[in-house]
């Protein structure tokens, strides 16, 4: 790679002069132009930014052709391709685009934008460049990665005649991101030790514990000369997600020093794991520590509070976020209303999520959730076609289960047919949930057979669950000539091993008794008792007298 210029261009004077327009502005205020947009983009205000950048443009005040690699790179930020070639054509009109700062920017913002098409346009403005950098190169490379474009990536790396830590690492990182953890361990392997820092590390035991392979990223791990607060925060996740809760603990109170990452991969690994109350102790032993929650704890911990149903101390947080300012982002919000429909308050949930200016799926199924697990079938149904008339979130998978149930809880067989029939239209597939709230709606309804057919057509086998909700729908509505073949299914399903339990024998025996078919309920007893020939284990009570705790009575029982 050559990183001297190209080739002589003329126009590489216009850049060269850019700074000399001190006779249209002062030297302070273009410097203030940068620092703002500067500052907006390191805290995350990439919109904030690009407003900045334009307000001054329009105004004339001071020249912003400084000033347009920020904002290529908040446009990048944001994947606002549009915006993105506007100013491309801004740089054209000025000359500007051959300079090798916005050029690599511009390569930068067509790189993240997304879409084979910015990728071309991207390849061909690096091709065109009279002179590039090793960040150019870095900025085409990334590119690739992030379109999953390996091979182009991997020629490009090749072709560098020189190459840095960034380069390296952004290779090891796009082939971890692409679930190739062996190339990716191939050149973190290759790479040349002097060039191996702390990041390169904890890009590839990122890799690794994000893949699920945790004993390769604890071997890595413990192997690193230094560690940073990521690589834990990486290992804790790692765990988390994998199920192994003591492990990821374990590693959280090896740490002797931690930050707000930390603190909130361990509240999030404990709310997504179930353990809501651990959650909610680690939440508050952070703040017992000094440190103050953003957007990330609060939407982990609000899910620990739906899971519990603690709406007071849900609201105490919601009160929270308030007075300290915390952005409350669509995934707060979404969060918030998650909540409150769980906890029972809908009128609160529907508020917030009336507030919402732009409502995902997740906002539509969260609240359509709350309704329905809360009795409120029509509502939730209502709010199902709403959701599909709107502009936001279109229903998927989740949106039809939670509709589906609340029409079988309901007893809506019609509206809950009629909804089953528009998930084609929707572009979602039904799996074996869907198919089970179907069979569970029919059953109720006492349409047995209508709802074994449809299991029998289901391009799934039939699992267990859905089996035994037939058979529970096969008493309530005494049928017992469709128990029978059911039982043979669920007998199929096991292999003919025989059940662990005898529910579904005493299920279907005490449907006999009940239709006073004695012989076929003796005949189900007897059956029972061959394939589960162990006795129940016995049981006992006891009381508590005088602190002392003493058996009072046992009995034994038998089928």
């Amino acid at each position: 790679m050559n990183l001297e210029p190209r080739s002589s261009n003329p126009h590489l004077q216009t850049t060269k002069s850019l700074h000399k327009k001190s006779d249209l502005c002062s030297s302070s205020q273009f410097n203030n132009l940068t620092s703002l947009i500067k500052n907006c983009i390191f805290h995350g205000r990439a919109k904030q930014a690009l407003t900045i950048y334009t307000r001054y443009r329009c105004t004339g005040s001071v020249s912003t052709l400084g000033a347009l690699p920020l904002a290529l790179k908040a446009c990048a930020s944001l994947s606002l391709l549009t915006l993105g070639q506007s100013l491309h054509a801004e740089s054209l009109k000025t000359g500007i685009e051959v300079d090798v700062m916005v050029g690599t920017a511009l390569v930068d913002m067509y790189g993240k934008c997304g879409g084979r098409g910015a990728l071309i346009d991207a390849r061909k403005l690096f091709d065109d460049m009279p002179d590039t950098n090793v960040r150019t190169w870095n900025a085409m490379i990334g590119g690739y990665m992030r379109a999953s474009d390996l091979n182009s990536a991997t020629l490009l790396f090749e072709e560098m005649q020189f190459r840095t830590s960034v380069t390296w690492n952004q290779m090891i990182d796009g082939f971890a991101k692409n679930n190739n953890m062996v190339l990716a361990r191939q050149l973190f392997d290759t790479m040349p030790e002097e060039l191996r820092t702390v990041v390169t590390w904890t890009v590839m035991v990122d890799g690794y514990a994000s893949s699920g392979e945790m004993e390769a990223a604890r071997q890595l791990f413990d192997m690193m000369p230094k560690r940073n607060f990521y690589v834990w925060s990486s290992m804790i996740s790692g765990y988390f997600k994998k199920g192994k809760v003591e492990e990821a603990t374990d590693m959280f109170n090896r740490m002797t020093s931690r930050n707000l990452v930390n603190w909130n991969s361990l509240i999030a690994g404990f709310a997504q794991n179930g353990f809501s109350k651990l959650a909610l102790d680690a939440f508050r032993r952070m703040q017992m520590e000094g440190f103050e929650p953003d957007e990330f704890t609060l939407v982990s911990i609000l899910s620990a509070c739906a899971q519990l149903g603690f709406l007071d101390t849900g609201k105490e947080i919601h009160g929270m976020a308030i007075q300290k300012g915390i952005q409350l982002n669509h995934f707060v919000l979404n969060a918030l209303v998650d909540m409150y429909a769980k906890c029972g308050d809908l009128q609160i949930a529907q508020s917030i999520f009336e507030d919402i200016p732009s409502r995902t799926t997740s906002a539509w199924n969260a609240l359509i959730l709350g309704f329905a697990m809360h009795g409120q079938c029509r509502e939730a149904i209502e709010l199902f076609s709403k959701m599909e008339m709107s502009n936001g979130g279109k229903p998927d998978a989740i949106t039809f289960v939670v509709v589906l149930s609340a029409c079988a809880h309901a007893g809506f067989v019609e509206e809950g047919l009629h909804i089953f029939a528009k998930m084609e239209k929707h572009g979602v597939t039904p799996c074996i949930k869907h198919y089970g709230c179907i069979a569970d709606l029919l059953g109720r309804a006492g349409r047995i057979r209508e709802a074994y057919d449809l299991i029998k057509a289901m391009p799934v086998p039939p699992n267990e669950t859905i089996l035994g909700a037939l058979l529970g729908a096969c008493r309530i509505h005494a049928d017992t000539d469709m128990a029978e073949p059911l039982l043979e299914d669920v007998e199929k399903l096991k292999g003919g091993r025989g059940s662990d339990d005898s529910a579904h024998y005493v299920l279907l025996s005490s449907m006999y008794a009940t239709s006073e078919k004695w012989e076929k309920a003796e005949s189900m007893r007897v059956t029972l008792l061959n394939k589960c020939p162990k006795k129940k284990t016995a049981g006992f009570s006891s009381v508590i007298l005088k602190g002392s705790e003493r058996n009072v009575s046992t009995y034994t029982t038998e089928f």
